[in-house]
């Protein structure tokens, strides 16, 4: 086996540094780095669920998922004209994501990524065969959008861009501005936007947060029900888009990957478009916004530091630049037994921050930031 060589396109791809922190974590750890809700399942969808597998037949669906489901989602986007063909369902915005990048990306292909992203897609981007392209979102406008820098990195190889609205990890949100300015930027480029919605429905400014597909055709929108709704394992997410040959190859992407996403999972999903799922999401939406309003005082008043006020999704930046190296302090804040995310691990835009989730009731965000507050001490 000492002859085997990696494919190239999987040179440089990595397991990302939040793996590797959580990999190192004591058992006994307070979870601050979580990237999932820590909320459970409406038990609607559970007892529906339950339901589904002691009484009905469950082979596969069709590659693209339910027609009720599809018929479901497309129900989302009113000012695009989908039909059900216009969608594919997936094992989650994960796949939804590689899926939509293998259908467009050729080696070469240039793709423009935020930094700060997620830290999936440069990798996502390198496994395609493209190159990865960063536009900053700048520190010093608390990660914003920067119309001219955005503009400076569009190039004739420009073959698609990334938007996360809210952010995972800033948590901050594209405005409607921001978003016709962008695609004004990108008119006439042939350039794809793929849009990451899947926080789009946890927000705590006054409305929902705006997608770009209402202002670029060539938009392809990845979302789900990982985080509204708290199904992360029930792996239910989609990919949708008004290009159609787009989405015909992206049906033939994820057959191949999948066949199809578990048939009972998508049939429980049909009830998150219920009356009974709209108060769930917003309940935890409200659940979110009090934990935010408490836990970003706490942290600026327990430990001294700048700690950035997120309008969606459930995570805060905290500014620990004057503690040196992030994935240092990371890794050593794990013997305090409390698990963060290196701002490092999301692009260069971040060095030196923290993530810290809020998704722990508040006794064990106070216990966690006094366990942070314990290892700084020893690092001053």
């Amino acid at each position: 086996m000492d002859d085997f060589k990696l494919p190239r396109r999987l040179e440089g791809v990595q397991t990302t540094l939040i793996r590797q922190v959580f990999e190192r974590a004591l058992p006994d750890s307070i979870n601050l780095g979580l990237g999932e809700p820590d909320l459970p399942t409406p038990d609607f969808i559970r007892r529906e669920a339950a339901r589904v597998a002691l009484e009905e037949q469950n082979g596969y669906t069709s590659h693209p998922g339910l027609l009720q489901l599809r018929e479901k989602i497309i129900s989302d986007y009113p000012n695009l004209n989908l039909t059900t063909s216009d969608v594919v369902v997936t094992c989650g915005s994960q796949e939804a994501m590689t899926g939509a990048m293998l259908s467009i990306i050729d080696d070469g292909d240039e793709v423009l990524i935020p930094d700060p992203v997620f830290a999936a897609y440069p990798n996502v981007v390198r496994l395609c065969g493209g190159v990865v392209k960063t536009f900053r979102l700048p520190q010093e406008k608390d990660f914003g959008f920067d119309l001219d820098e955005f503009k400076s990195k569009i190039s004739n190889k420009t073959k698609a861009v990334v938007i996360v609205s809210p952010s995972n990890p800033t948590g901050k949100i594209f405005t409607e501005t921001d978003l016709r300015e962008i695609a004004a930027a990108l008119e006439g480029t042939g350039a794809f936007v793929i849009s990451d919605e899947i926080y789009r429905d946890l927000y705590f400014t006054e409305n929902r947060p705006a997608s770009i597909s209402d202002f670029y055709e060539r938009t392809i929108i990845v979302s789900g029900l990982s985080k509204s709704l708290s199904m992360t394992g029930w792996r239910v997410g989609w990919v949708c888009s008004r290009v159609k040959e787009m989405m015909r190859a992206e049906n033939i992407v994820h057959g191949y990957l999948t066949v199809c996403t578990a048939t009972v999972s998508q049939k429980a999903a049909l009830l998150a478009w219920s009356d009974e799922a709209r108060k769930s999401i917003a309940a935890a939406r409200e659940i979110y916004k009090r934990r935010r309003d408490f836990f970003v005082p706490l942290i600026q008043r327990e430990l001294g530091l700048r700690a950035v006020t997120p309008e969606g999704a459930f995570y805060t930046m905290v500014d620990a630049r004057e503690y040196g190296d992030d994935l240092e302090l990371s890794l050593k804040l794990l013997k305090h037994r409390v698990i963060t995310v290196p701002g490092v691990a999301f692009g260069e835009e971040l060095r030196g921050f923290l993530r810290i989730s809020f998704c722990a009731d508040e006794d064990k965000l106070a216990e966690g930031i006094r366990r942070i507050k314990e290892g700084l001490a020893g690092q001053s």
